[in-house]
C-alpha cells in the first residue's frame, strides 16, 4: 500500500486534498499521512465494535495499539475500563466486565458502547497526529 501511495501521490496536484478510501487500522493511519494523504475514511472502528472488539493503547512497546476481544470470559470480572487512558463516555462509566456480560447476553447496548469507544479512540488518535504535525514532530 505504501509503495503504491508513493507512486500515485507524486502525480496528484499538491493544492487538492488527497483522500484514501477504506484505510482502517491505526497502524496504517500514521503511515498514510506521512505519505501525503489528507483525508481518509474507514469502517474499522464500527466493524470491530460490532464483532466485540475494543481498540486500546499500550501495546508491547509505547504507542502501539491493541485490540481486546470483549466477548472472552476472562473479562467477566474485570472492573477496569476498556482503556485507562481513554476519556470516552464508555470508559468513564462502564467496566470491561459489564461490557463482556452485555456481549455474552447478546445485548445491543454492548455494540453501542464499543462503537462509542472505538470512534473516540480513532478521533483522539488522529488529533494527536495533528498536534505532532503542528509541532513539527511528525
Amino acid at each position: 500500500m505504501i509503495e503504491m501511495l508513493k507512486q500515485v501521490i507524486d502525480g496528484l496536484p499538491e493544492n487538492k486534498p488527497r483522500h484514501l478510501l477504506g484505510i482502517g487500522r491505526p497502524d496504517d493511519i500514521g503511515r498514510i499521512i506521512k505519505e501525503g494523504v489528507d483525508t481518509f475514511d474507514c469502517v474499522v472502528p464500527t466493524h470491530y465494535a460490532r464483532h466485540g472488539y475494543a481498540f486500546i493503547s499500550g501495546g508491547p512497546s509505547a504507542g502501539q495499539v491493541r485490540k481486546l476481544d470483549m466477548s472472552k470470559s476472562v473479562f467477566l470480572k474485570d472492573k477496569k475500563p476498556l482503556d485507562k487512558n481513554c476519556g470516552c463516555s464508555t470508559c468513564q462509566n462502564y467496566t470491561r466486565g459489564y461490557i463482556c456480560h452485555l456481549l455474552r447476553a447478546k445485548e445491543i447496548t454492548a455494540l453501542q458502547l464499543l462503537t462509542t469507544h472505538n470512534l473516540y479512540y480513532f478521533n483522539h488518535y488522529v488529533a494527536l497526529i495533528r498536534r505532532k504535525i503542528k509541532l513539527g514532530k511528525f
